[in-house]
């Protein structure tokens, strides 16, 4: 479903972690005048060695009326200084008419087989791997590695393939500077990035979202923490006008 990829990368890039902390942000995203949707990141590095990242959507407002649409995403996995394995990734999701969910299973981090499964139909298939994108994982896993660069560099630039069962993409993220933003809830100086996710093979970039559209996102620090996060993101042009996504609460646990 389009606008499943399109959700799980946007709620990947709203969250970066720290070593030895759980932490629950929530967010609010809006889409020209409406309101469009409510995300949750949850995450979990263990000792600077394991994984844990679960997300979920909902759409609100009018676009839950045109749009129905909720999903949860999950990805665990291990990582060292000179790479990051993933060992698991589940999502679910429910539109209007029907239900799906996916799971990729991996071994040392190299996917093994995809479990999939819409309203009743379920199916199995074993994964073959193309050697054109070499050390592919899931796009959770990908975000979480890259969350790890920044709090290590403070930069943001990144290119890295992932892989979501069926197709490939390359993650392609650039730092762009420094500028002072409000929102809401947030303010400060923020490092600024931009994103950009190539579906590879011609496929398409995800609903709602044009091919070469640039994602932009703003990374501030909590006072309290000194925890890394993206306080904003924005995308300037969809079909219905620019989507803005900001951070409304952040819960941290030591």
């Amino acid at each position: 479903m389009k606008r499943g990829l399109f959700y799980i990368f946007i709620i990947a890039l709203i969250s970066f972690p720290a070593a030895a902390l759980e932490v629950l942000q929530k967010f609010d995203t809006t889409i020209g005048f409406f309101d469009a949707s409510k995300e949750t990141f949850a995450y979990k590095f263990y000792n600077a060695h394991d994984y844990d990242i679960k997300t979920t959507v909902t759409t609100t407002g009018t676009f839950g009326a045109l749009y129905p649409f909720s999903a949860s995403y999950h990805a665990v996995g291990t990582f060292n200084k000179a790479k990051f394995m993933p060992q698991s990734y589940f999502q679910t999701a429910k539109s209007r008419f029907h239900k799906r969910s996916k799971e990729i299973v991996y071994q040392n981090g190299v996917p093994q087989y995809r479990i999939s499964q819409k309203d009743k139909k379920r199916r199995q298939d074993a994964i073959e791997i193309d050697e054109k994108y070499p050390s592919s994982h899931d796009l959770l896993s990908t975000f979480a590695e890259l969350s790890w660069q920044i709090i290590k560099g403070g930069k943001c630039d990144f290119e890295k393939y992932s892989f979501n069962g069926k197709r490939y993409s390359l993650s392609k993220v650039k730092t762009l500077g420094k500028e002072k933003i409000k929102t809401p809830y947030f303010e400060g100086k923020a490092l600024k990035c931009a994103y950009h996710l190539e579906v590879l093979d011609d496929a398409e970039a995800g609903f709602f979202l044009n091919k070469d559209e640039p994602i932009y996102f703003w990374i501030l620090h909590d006072k309290q923490t000194d925890l890394p996060f993206i306080a904003r993101i924005l995308v300037e042009s969809t079909p219905f006008g620019a989507m803005e996504t900001i951070t409304t609460e952040i819960e941290v646990k030591k």
